[in-house]
């Protein structure tokens, strides 16, 4: 679409574990869009206290192919407890190939995302500042490479649909977990080359503050 930056980021290893998860490490299929808003945040440099800069922003997400899982074995940190670790299995996603299409949507920064990012790759980010290797997920999921270009064959898409099997988190509030925003997506088994309308998601707004109300209430209230 014209209207929309389209993007193929390749990750070699990567895995977007469940909130439910406890045990065992299983991982969704595919990346999670709260994920995918950080990683390109951090590919502008954006840091996490700032995140919400970008907020109303719409996405498209396609796989050219659900990834391969692996299963490993390995030592995991439990708790808060740096010193709590115990071996235990894990789920990993390998050889991922996701397209991202980013829009405007309700954004209201400026420049918006889809902006900053056209200007990036046309810079090839010389003048971002930014620390560590580009991640998808965790730090250690690392970004092989991230280019700005078309698919050129059929993709599964990833649908924001009300009745989806998969809860997917949209937004993350590290700091409230209530203020965490999930949505249902379902992952199409058969490939479509067109993405269409109904493909687009948004990174939530933030909603209105619980004493923002009586202040609007109260600016409405007639003088005696």
């Amino acid at each position: 679409m014209s209207d929309s930056l389209c993007l193929l980021v390749e990750v070699p290893v990567c895995a977007f574990r469940p909130y439910a998860s406890r045990e065992y490490q299983d991982t969704y299929p595919v990346p999670t869009p709260a994920s995918v808003y950080g990683m390109l945040l951090s590919l502008l440099g954006i840091r996490r206290e700032h995140k919400d800069r970008h907020r109303g922003v719409e996405f498209a997400l396609a796989v050219e192919a659900l990834p391969e899982r692996s299963k490993v074995f390995r030592k995991l940190r439990r708790g808060a407890d740096l010193e709590d670790i115990r071996p235990d299995y894990q789920d990993l996603l390998t050889e991922l190939r996701l397209w991202i299409w980013v829009r405007r949507g309700a954004e209201v920064e400026a420049p918006c995302l889809e902006d900053r990012l056209r200007s990036g790759f046309a810079e090839k980010f010389a003048s971002v500042e930014r620390e560590g290797g580009l991640s998808l997920g965790e730090s250690s999921y690392l970004v092989n490479a991230i280019t700005a270009t078309v698919p050129t064959k059929p993709l599964h898409f990833v649908l924001p649909k009300a009745d989806g099997f998969y809860s997917l988190p949209v937004w993350v509030d590290h700091a409230a977990a209530s203020n965490t925003v999930t949505h249902r997506f379902s992952i199409d088994e058969d490939k479509h080359e067109t993405l269409s309308e109904e493909h687009w998601f948004q990174i939530p707004l933030p909603t209105p503050t619980a004493d923002a109300a009586p202040a609007a209430k109260k600016s409405r209230a007639k003088p005696k």
